[in-house]
């Protein structure tokens, strides 16, 4: 037979179910209301640290942190919130004599808080109306921690018990800074400005290490001594030691091309340049002068480096010309003339190019070349100080080009040379009266080579003066009179 199992207790069943079910009620409520006082905790929390974030409190720990890192004293307005966005009017600052600036000014800003991360405020994005940036020697006496307001600490804590105080972070944490217009003044000793960015658009973002990354378009770009360039792009990187710019793209004389990289220096020992420029795409017409503007034409193009402390700028680099022609030249109408060559009135400039090094009024030309094919070339090298000339040259021709000049390729171009007959010559006087030792040497040589033509030619007149007895002397003395006066003109 099988044995029947014992019947359950049921009485005890609804007892140990009912215990279970007020643990479980328990734990519930429990973790309901610890919910509840974490969620009051952290609305707690945020709602005070934004009133702390809106207060007069913040607001002035904010400037000195400002104050801090640009070594200034700061003004910095009232702030207007609206949610997580605030608006100020103005803000001003003045540098102390170890700061990077001199002036900072910022007009209508509007900055958006992201909460807090990383320990650090987040504000991931400010943009500015008007931003005013002053480099010079116009700043506050002494250095920032040595100003009078140094012994007085920081700014204020915030109210509330030292536990919750922990959790006001004591950093800043910036994204970028969108600017509208820019406007950047590098001033000399006598506040004139040696370097200047006037209306540009930019986006400031801080540099890995120290200072500001800057990206910028349009607006204006002057340097002292060189013309007004429109600005296509740039990049820039602020730093203490000065502006550090990079992949500059601008435009100048209306259709120039310049591409440059350099440093504009603000140290201790004064502002100083040093920029490096390729340009391209210059109308010479625009640089020529109103003398030469109508007979000289063509692109100018090279590189140009801007080195030294202003009013001792140094001007340096190597200039191009290509597809150059002059034309219009009195000279050049006689060359053609006596050359029996009218390519001479309208002179191709095949080959253009010369060194240079400009500092104040003087100009040293080296390395210079100008080649028309076919012919002539000019090679040498030149100085212009003030009005003042002097050079040393070496001219070329083809041959053949002077045959009509007597003597001109037997006694002065006898060198022979790359497809050319040479002759050195000396350049002296000013731009406005020049002077030169070819011109004589062509007419002595015309004249030495017709007493040398004389003889065959006495001959000739002998006959006829055997006919006319009583005009022989005068006419062998006319005939080579008349010879040199011919060629003369050409020299004048």
């Amino acid at each position: 037979m099988s044995r029947r199992r014992p019947p359950q207790n049921s009485a005890a069943s609804p007892g140990r179910r009912s215990t279970g079910n007020r643990v479980l009620k328990g734990v519930l409520i429990g973790g309901a209301l610890m919910l509840v006082v974490l969620f009051v905790a952290v609305f707690g929390l945020t709602q005070w640290l934004e009133n702390y974030r809106n207060s007069e409190k913040f607001r002035a720990w904010l400037a000195g942190r400002v104050a801090e890192k640009l070594k200034a004293e700061v003004e910095l307005p009232s702030f207007k919130w609206e949610g997580s966005s605030v608006f100020a009017d103005g803000f001003r600052s003045r540098g102390y004599e170890d700061a990077a600036q001199a002036r900072l000014d910022l007009d209508g800003l509007r900055a958006s808080f992201g909460g807090i991360a990383d320990q650090a405020w987040q504000i991931p994005e400010i943009t500015v109306n008007r931003l005013s940036l002053e480099f010079s020697r116009d700043r506050l006496a002494g250095a920032w921690d040595d100003r009078p307001t140094a012994a007085s600490g920081p700014a204020p804590a915030p109210e509330g018990p030292a536990w919750l105080r922990r959790f006001v972070p004591e950093k800043i944490s910036l994204g970028e800074i969108r600017v509208d217009a820019a406007n950047v003044a590098v001033l000399n000793e006598r506040k004139d400005a040696v370097f200047a960015l006037d209306g540009v658009r930019g986006r400031l973002a801080e540099a890995a290490g120290s200072g500001w990354d800057i990206d910028a378009t349009g607006g204006r770009m002057r340097v002292v001594s060189q013309p007004e360039m429109k600005i296509e792009r740039f990049s820039l990187r602020w730093q203490p030691a000065g502006l550090f710019i990079h992949n500059a793209t601008l435009e100048a004389w209306d259709g120039a091309r310049l591409d440059g990289d350099g440093v504009v220096k603000t140290g201790k020992d004064g502002v100083s340049l040093e920029l490096q420029i390729d340009l391209d795409n210059l109308d010479v017409k625009k640089i020529a002068g109103p003398d030469w503007s109508d007979k000289l034409s063509g692109i100018v193009f090279g590189n140009v480096r801007l080195a030294g402390k202003p009013g001792a700028l140094v001007q340096s680099g190597t200039l191009n010309l290509k597809d150059g022609e002059l034309t219009g030249l009195p000279v050049l109408e006689k060359v053609s003339q006596y050359t029996k060559n009218p390519r001479f009135k309208r002179l191709p400039l095949n080959e253009t190019r010369a060194d240079f090094e400009r500092t104040g009024d003087r100009v040293v030309l080296t390395n210079i070349v100008i080649q028309s094919n076919g012919l002539s070339r000019l090679e040498g090298s030149l100085v212009i100080d003030g009005r003042a000339i002097e050079g040393d040259l070496h001219l070329g021709v083809t041959p053949g080009t002077l045959q009509w000049i007597p003597g001109a390729e037997q006694k002065v171009f006898v060198r022979s040379d790359r497809g050319f007959l040479w002759t050195p010559v000396k350049v002296a006087g000013t731009l406005d009266q020049p002077r030169e030792d070819l011109s004589a040497r062509l007419v002595s040589a015309a004249a030495e080579t017709i007493v040398e033509e004389i003889p065959g030619k006495a001959i000739d007149t002998a006959k006829e003066a055997l006919k006319n007895p009583t005009q022989a002397p005068a006419t062998v003395i006319e005939e080579g009179k008349k010879l040199i006066d011919t060629f003369v003109p050409l020299f004048k």
